[in-house]
């Protein structure tokens, strides 16, 4: 296009404050996704067999192939993934958590089982020193002897204070009062 004396025209769009706004809203809802996506992946790298329901991984590593690769001018549709993320996010650290619990009513259940069979032992041995004093006139020999106390697998730790203070830092996967909360790069070991 040029002038009536043959000198181009120059068009200027401005922007309106509000198109600028939208802009601006849209390229934050991207950066809020992006660092959302960050955050899961983070999760699952972390939450690799700590969890009760693999599912739920599952479905968080399908969210993210899904938003990760989104690419829309709608702020909702990346409000949409964001909360879609976090609901999932939710989901497995619920499931983390429902793993641990399962974990200590477990390890409960096999102590009271223990504690039983210890009891069971002591009836029994108690029964037999009686009738094999009845029969010789003298006690019989301890078969059974007491064993010592078995370590209380029932420890829980509120922090790694608490662990310290104990003086069980650092404490690994498998060892009494061990949870995931305390093992903040889920290495297996926590408050190092």
């Amino acid at each position: 296009m040029s002038d009536d004396d043959g000198s181009p025209r120059i068009l200027l769009v401005h922007e309106s404050a509000k198109d600028r706004a939208a802009r601006d809203k849209l390229a934050e809802a991207k950066r809020g996704l992006t660092a959302k996506v960050h955050d899961v992946r983070a999760l699952l790298s972390s939450s690799d067999g700590k969890v009760s329901d693999d599912n739920t991984r599952n479905t968080l590593h399908g969210d993210i192939d899904r938003v990760a690769t989104l690419d829309s001018k709608s702020l909702p549709d990346y409000e949409d993934g964001v909360n879609a993320l976090q609901r999932d996010m939710d989901a497995v650290r619920h499931s983390i958590d429902q793993k641990v619990a399962d974990q200590k009513e477990a390890e409960r259940k096999e102590a009271e089982r223990k504690e039983e069979e210890r009891k069971e032992a002591e009836r029994n041995n108690a029964e037999h020193q009686h009738d094999g004093q009845t029969n010789s006139g003298t006690p019989a020999p301890d078969q059974n002897p007491p064993q010592p106390p078995a370590q209380d697998q029932n420890v829980f730790y509120a922090s790694c204070a608490a662990v310290r203070a104990a003086g069980k830092a650092p404490i690994r996967v498998g060892e009494p009062g061990y949870d995931h909360r305390l093992d903040r790069d889920g290495d297996g070991v926590g408050c190092e």
